[in-house]
């Protein structure tokens, strides 16, 4: 059997399925560290917010019918997490990964737009597809919308110490801008750029 994975962009009625597997995938790699409910109640802002681009991965497993529905089981990946493709498919698939684009902001994120800045956020992967590529396809597709756009230039921030995800931007043509900060509990985030145009 072959893994499907379909990225669309989100509805509104995707918003509480996303922020549950965001967060799921957010305490898994935090080995189990809950999540403040005030960072949890500022992604689902974001994710909701009219100018954002939130586009979702759903995974299904292909049983060789054509009908993208495997063996009829599509658990709830993490966290029960899941959700159907709304691609109008044969099958149901579940919820597998969340990516959001924005307009940048100067002055990390508080200042005016920059124009012609996207600014990355909130990719989670369920924890059960980690290493399956499917955040790659998430930031493929949304650097892809990113170019149809005016968008000429990609940023983001990383935990220093996630080494699948700093993996994962480098292999993408991401760099580090030797910006650094130090998030709210206390831990590294590291600033990653990249051209569009090129």
């Amino acid at each position: 059997m072959g893994a499907t994975v379909v990225v669309r962009e989100a509805a509104s009625a995707d918003i509480e399925t996303a922020v549950a597997l965001w967060t799921a995938s957010h305490v898994a790699r935090r080995n189990g560290r809950p999540l403040p409910e005030a960072h949890i109640t500022l992604a689902q802002q974001r994710m909701a917010a009219p100018e954002a681009l939130l586009l979702l991965a759903h995974g299904s497993v292909d049983d060789g019918s054509g009908n993208g529905s495997g063996n009829g089981s599509h658990g709830g990946g993490a966290g029960g997490a899941d959700g159907t493709s709304g691609a109008g498919g044969a099958g149901a698939s579940s919820l597998i990964g969340t990516i959001l684009g924005i307009q940048g902001l100067d002055q990390d994120g508080v200042g005016a737009p920059v124009p012609g800045l996207l600014h990355i956020s909130l990719l989670s992967v369920a924890p059960d597809r980690w290493g399956q590529h499917v955040g790659r396809l998430l930031v493929e597709a949304v650097l892809t919308r990113a170019r149809a756009g005016s968008f000429r230039e990609a940023q983001l921030w990383t935990h220093a110490d996630n080494l699948r995800a700093n993996r994962l931007y480098k292999a993408m043509g991401f760099r580090r801008s030797g910006r650094v900060r130090v998030d709210d509990w206390g831990e590294l985030l590291v600033h990653y750029r990249r051209s569009l145009t090129d």
